[in-house]
């Protein structure tokens, strides 16, 4: 009887301790090794310049105009991969496409009475320009946790911002005789411009798949962009300007497709 009942005992330990905790299960979940990802969010606005005295000179005396410019809150989409040889650090590349708009304020300083100048101030004001800037970069990313459920992560990533309008044109619309005619105040020889680009991220993942995870990522775009710094003595030629960096913070939610995965260990 004492017999059987030890190999009773017996049996029931063997059964429990092949029963994996869940602990070990989780130690042992698989590991994102290359992935490609999309995603879409929102980036904030900021002021871009200002000018307080700028004279537009159509009739003597000339009349003053006090202009600014700021970055327009816009949506944002990328594409792009990530690579991890280890468990913690890989690197990443990535095309971001980010609208780069602006809108423009003017108040009328000094008025000489001119109606022309008038009405190209009232145009300027409030007036928007849709704009597009595709970001080219690649950098490195940290993550923990990697076999977890959840893996929050930070990224670094440097590249070159491709924009296709200028911040430095700025022009008003008065009517003409002939109809509507068009002051330019600055303008600008190049339509283009290539700008270094900095991206600082912190997300998380999620898995919800084999072989997909969701990702939220709050970033700091600081994007190159050229600034007018000083008035023109003749409003229609290209205004003193530099090369500035600000800061365009926002947030995206992405898919992610995991393509290799390196298995857990068990023993």
């Amino acid at each position: 009887m004492r017999t059987r009942r030890l190999l009773v005992l017996l049996a029931a330990l063997s059964g429990v301790g092949a029963l994996p905790s869940p602990a070990f299960a989780q130690a042992t979940k698989d590991q994102a090794r290359l992935v490609f990802t999309v995603s879409a969010g929102a980036v904030g606005g900021t002021r871009l310049w200002s000018v307080s005295n700028q004279a537009v000179q159509s009739l003597d005396p000339a009349d003053t105009f006090a202009l600014g410019r700021r970055i327009r809150s816009t949506l944002v989409f990328g594409a792009g991969g990530a690579y991890f040889p280890g468990e913690h650090l890989g690197f990443t590349v990535e095309a971001f496409l980010i609208g780069l708009g602006f809108e423009d304020s003017c108040r009328h300083v000094f008025a000489s009475g001119s109606s022309a100048n008038a009405e190209v101030c009232q145009s300027i004001e409030g007036k928007t320009k849709a704009a597009t800037s595709v970001i080219l970069s690649g950098g490195m990313m940290y993550r923990v946790n990697s076999r977890k459920l959840l893996s929050p992560y930070g990224r670094v990533n440097l590249g070159l911002a491709l924009s296709n309008q200028s911040s430095l044109r700025t022009s008003g619309e008065f009517v003409a005789a002939n109809g509507i005619g068009t002051l330019e105040v600055y303008s600008d020889d190049r339509n283009t411009r290539i700008d270094p680009s900095l991206a600082l991220g912190v997300g998380l993942t999620a898995a919800i798949g084999n072989s997909s995870n969701i990702r939220w990522e709050i970033r700091d775009n600081i994007t190159g962009v050229q600034q007018v710094t000083g008035t023109i003595p003749v409003y229609g030629s290209i205004p003193p300007h530099k090369r500035v960096f600000k800061h365009l913070f926002g947030m995206t939610v992405g898919f992610d497709m995991v393509l290799e995965r390196r298995k857990g260990r068990r023993y």
